[in-house]
This record gives structure tokens, C-alpha cells and sequence, in this order.
């Protein structure tokens, strides 16, 4: 069970960016200094960032276990599209359960849906 999930850092840090009164596209200016070892060795960082290696919606192929995402549509940091797209690549484990709520505030949104929807989820022969 995952609630708000990140699936696609590069469209988490497009989002932010947005979010912060950017153009989504600048936080493609972002990724060089991540992913290249001297750019971010630059920036302090041990050592670079593989993004291609936590996207999940090109990886959903390599997805093993049942899933359940719970996300808010308002999401303003984590994009609901990515978990939209994961969803639409694995209806055969991937089971996505949207609200009307921003980033991980889906069950104080609606408590009593999202309790009976882990529970019966949770509770599901598919799931095992």
C-alpha cells in the first residue's frame, strides 16, 4: 500500500518547481546536477542520482506484488498522473484509490473511506 506515492522524480521535481512560482521545465535544469557524478559530487552528494532506476512507470513491467495507491487528486507534489499512468500500465496489480485531498492528506480527507478501502483491500484473495 503506498499513499502519494513518488514514481518519476523528474516530474516530482517539475511539480515543485511549479509549485514554487517556477516553469514546470526548469526543473529539468535540475536533473544534470543530479544524475551526473561531477555535478553532483559538486553539490555535495555522494554520488550521482539514477533517476531511470526509481521511475516506475517505465519499470512497471518489472511490478511482482498487488498494490494499492491511495492519492490526492489536489496533489501539488506528487503528481497524481504518475500514479494515473502505473495504474494504467498494471490494472493486474495496481489498484488506485484517488480523493479530494493535497499530498498524503487522503484519510483525513475522508477517514472512513480510506479505512474501508485498505481494509478491504487488505482483505482481498487478490492481494495474496
Amino acid at each position: 500500500m503506498l499513499d502519494s506515492p513518488v514514481l518519476n522524480w523528474v516530474e516530482v521535481i517539475k511539480a515543485n518547481c511549479q509549485r514554487a512560482g517556477f516553469p514546470r521545465s526548469a526543473g529539468l535544469l535540475a536533473v544534470p546536477w543530479l544524475t551526473n557524478r561531477a555535478l553532483a559530487r559538486r553539490l555535495g552528494l555522494p554520488s550521482r542520482i539514477s533517476f531511470s532506476e526509481s521511475d516506475w512507470i517505465a519499470r512497471a513491467d518489472e511490478l511482482s506484488v498487488p498494490t494499492l495507491i491511495l492519492h490526492g487528486a489536489k496533489d501539488d507534489s506528487v503528481p497524481i498522473k504518475t500514479s494515473s499512468a502505473l495504474a494504467q500500465k498494471r490494472p493486474d496489480l495496481v489498484q488506485l484509490e484517488t480523493f479530494d485531498a493535497g499530498h498524503t492528506l487522503a484519510w483525513n480527507s475522508d477517514a472512513t473511506r480510506w479505512k474501508e478501502t485498505v481494509t478491504a483491500w487488505f482483505k482481498s484473495d487478490s492481494n495474496e
